[in-house]
């Protein structure tokens, strides 16, 4: 009896002990993903770490309200523990925001040269040249008091800052306590279009080609890899094939990715094909941290070099002294989800769309750029995805409505979680932005965006 009750404390001990070792991933990158993101919005957005918590964390799940942290204002540094395990830190550098170190790493290499400020935009020259205010805010009283309202008292809106671009000029602006026009505020999947944009100036230069094999060299190291015929319009398109769960369920490889490995983009390479290239789409995040992989090496590989291409090719032309690309423990830029701009400076980047890619005469962009990448994806569903750009296209299928059907169908957007949106009109020359903490989809941008082109048509 006493040999069976011994076997039996044993058996129970090593369950738990399994147990805990299959959660400890899930524990570590409760920790880290808190980490990351109260490191991120105190040190680049000025917000508290609680208020991240009680806004951003406890959206994504009620469990983070349970995270505890400490910020370290001297050192630049965040750590958090998620249900009192694994203590996670996150790093602050001035230029590239805030990265998540790994599982017992503790310091960070901050040895990296600033590309240089350009001018801050003169206080009395109007958007986007300079920082005056909007020229007619008064007539979009109504909808913006409408975008910052709370309908919901159980799943909060905290829209953070609206910006409206018409015919090139600010027509209407507000923010929320805390934010104004400075601002920086994360963008979330915003970020995989700008990774097209900085493809597409690759592209120019004919460092990249869309329609070759995508260069990536762990799938050219066996000659009968599958995953060597994945192209780069592929990979932009999400129609790569490869295996990727992006629910952000315990265990998922998009929540392994953001908060457990030191290399996002290998980690999204070193997944199998679960269908053949350009048969089966699939939104991936993983996909867009390949696709940094590839901008940065063809680039010569340092994380110098392609924060250098960053902010000389795209953010210092267009004015945007704002945007920061934050990079994970390998040095390259997590695109997938991690940049933080002030909700002017996304205006910039969806007016330098609408412009096809051309800013102040310069054609920083092949000339052809937005129009692929505004073209649907043959493989998507509905017809309303293009390369790292969602769409409004008029779904293939009569039965099934257009994304927002209230708005034109050539209206295309770059969105992200938490209500996060860019959205461009071209048939009415308007840019929409809209910033907030907003977990799920009651951030009423389609209202917005309907409501602002109602105003001007009037």
């Amino acid at each position: 009896m006493k040999n069976a009750l011994t076997i039996a404390g044993l058996v129970l001990l090593g369950g738990l002990s399994l147990g805990f070792y299959k959660l400890s991933p899930v524990l570590s990158g409760g920790s880290g993903y808190a980490a990351k993101n109260i490191c991120s919005g105190h040190f680049i957005s000025g917000f508290s770490g609680q208020q991240i918590v009680d806004e951003a964390l406890r959206g994504a799940s009620p469990l983070l309200a349970d995270v505890s942290f400490d910020i370290d204002e001297v050192k630049g540094q965040v750590d958090a523990r998620f249900l009192g395990f694994f203590t996670r830190r996150a790093i602050y550098r001035e230029h590239t925001g805030c990265t998540l170190l790994q599982a017992g790493q503790d310091s960070l290499d901050k040895d990296l040269r600033h590309a240089g400020d350009v001018p801050e935009p003169d206080p009395q020259a109007p958007w986007p040249s300079g920082a005056a205010p909007a020229t007619a805010s008064d007539g979009f009283d109504t909808i913006l008091t409408e975008a910052f309202s709370e309908i919901d008292p159980q799943n909060m809106r905290s829209t953070k800052a609206v910006v409206i671009i018409h015919k090139g000029t600010l027509v209407a602006e507000r923010y929320a306590e805390g934010v104004d026009a400075k601002t920086p505020l994360i963008g979330w999947s915003m970020t995989k279009s700008i990774t097209s944009l900085l493809t597409g100036m690759r592209v120019l230069d004919g460092a990249l080609s869309i329609h070759d094999p995508a260069p990536v060299p762990s799938w050219q190291e066996d000659a009968g890899d599958p995953r060597a015929k994945i192209t780069l319009d592929q990979l932009l398109r999400m129609s790569s094939g490869l295996e990727f769960d992006e629910t952000y369920a315990m265990f998922s490889d998009v929540q392994q990715m953001l908060s457990n490995e030191p290399d996002a983009g290998a980690f999204a390479a070193s997944m199998p094909l679960f269908a053949e290239p350009d048969t089966h789409w699939a939104y991936s995040s993983g996909t867009t941290n390949i696709v940094s992989g590839i901008v940065r090496r063809s680039l010569g590989g340092s994380l110098q070099s392609y924060y250098d291409f960053t902010r000389n090719r795209l953010f210092n032309p267009l004015g945007m002294t704002t945007a920061i690309l934050e990079t994970d423990a390998s040095g390259t830029f997590v695109s997938s989800s991690y940049s933080y701009v002030s909700a002017r400076d996304w205006a910039r980047l969806g007016q330098f769309c609408l412009l096809n890619g051309n800013w102040n005469g310069e054609q920083l962009l092949p000339e052809n750029w937005i129009t692929y990448s505004t073209t649907p994806t043959p493989t998507h569903p509905y017809n309303n995805y293009g390369a790292h750009f969602w769409l409004n296209e008029i779904p293939e299928n009569a039965e099934q409505p257009g994304a927002w059907p209230s708005l034109p169908p050539d209206a295309y957007f770059m969105s992200g979680y938490q209500g996060q949106f860019v959205a461009m009109v071209p048939s009415e020359d308007l840019v929409v932005v809209r910033l907030g903490f907003t977990p799920g989809k009651n951030h009423g941008v389609e209202e917005l965006v309907a409501g602002a082109i109602e105003i001007l048509n009037r």
